[in-house]
């Protein structure tokens, strides 16, 4: 009773909370001067936002989750090998959970898109900025989506968020529950970052006419409710205890599989299609370097966590 007394519920939930009021940043584009802005400069803003958020959510995995997740999958009597291959096996199972939750979505609602022209939802997030950036240049607009392909990007775009937000609020338990209230708040912060960006992009696929075509108020309420995730995935690491060291190792490997996919296929793919030019690639890479610095030097002095909260200083 005294080590539940002890979970801190309150402090993790706020930081919970904090990450789930980051869905409604999409509504700065309500704003009219930012409206104007994102249209006047939209391939500077999406590579700023994006090349940030890769820079924070890739540093918190490689220098943190990662690394924690090896000293945790250890369960009793399995050798060097087992511990390697349930750790890897996590990790390439995070990072593929995304493609494979497109497969199912795709295959419940078929794709309305041409049989030349298979697009699923991943890609339709990584082009919908593009395709605004040629509509903003004066190119033809795209058609405005059908019901059935509307369907799928709003299906994809939410649920998936869903999930990965699950698992946001997994790991944020987690620091808080085993690794102390710094690591916790400094998982909270890689976790706002790359949040930032991915809403943001969340908010112009379900706004574009030729994707979500919803109204911005709606599109803001419908990211909000499935970013809740984030709260309900605190209560289950909570409630289930630090005690299960093989359990939260996993949890922690899979989830950093899935950062590694947001930052690197996701927020650095976006980056990769609208830098055409050699200046805002330079400046991809620099806003990308100060991004992975902002996580990275907090954890100079993390001490890698164990069961109930103690830990041992690791070089980090």
């Amino acid at each position: 009773e005294a080590a539940e007394a002890a979970k801190p519920w309150g402090v993790a939930i706020g930081a919970a909370i904090v990450v789930n009021i980051v869905t409604l940043s999409g509504v700065i584009f309500v704003v009219p001067f930012f409206s104007k802005l994102a249209a006047k400069f939209p391939v500077p803003l999406t590579v700023g936002v994006n090349s940030f958020a890769s820079g924070a959510i890739l540093s918190a995995a490689f220098f943190l989750m990662f690394y924690e997740a090896t000293h945790l999958i250890k369960p009793e009597g399995s050798t060097e090998a087992q511990q390697t291959a349930w750790w890897g096996s996590a990790i390439l199972l995070g990072f593929l959970s995304a493609y494979l939750l497109d497969i199912m979505f795709s295959a419940i609602q078929p794709l309305a898109a041409k049989a030349d022209d298979p697009k699923t939802a991943d890609d339709a997030k990584t082009t919908t900025i593009t395709e605004v950036d040629e509509a903003a240049l004066g190119k033809p607009a795209l058609p405005v989506a059908d019901a059935q392909t509307q369907g799928r990007i709003l299906v994809g775009v939410l649920l998936g968020d869903f999930m990965h937000n699950l698992v946001d609020g997994i790991f944020i338990g987690f620091a808080f529950m085993a690794c102390g209230t710094a690591t916790g708040w400094t998982i909270t912060a890689a976790t706002v970052a790359h949040e930032v960006g991915q809403e943001i992009a969340d908010y112009l696929v379900l706004t574009n006419p030729t994707q979500g075509n919803l109204k911005p108020l709606m599109a803001l309420a419908l990211n909000f409710v499935s970013g809740l995730s984030v709260i309900l995935g605190v209560i289950i690491v909570l409630a289930q205890g630090a005690e299960d060291n093989f359990s939260n190792g996993i949890l922690l490997a899979f989830g950093g599989g899935i950062y590694v996919h947001i930052g690197a296929a996701e927020c650095m793919s976006r980056c990769t299609a609208v830098a055409r030019t050699l200046l805002l690639r330079l400046m991809a890479i620099g806003i990308f370097i100060i991004g992975a610095i902002v996580i990275g030097v907090v954890l100079v002095s993390h001490e890698h966590c164990v069961a109930g909260g103690g830990g041992h200083a690791h070089a980090h």
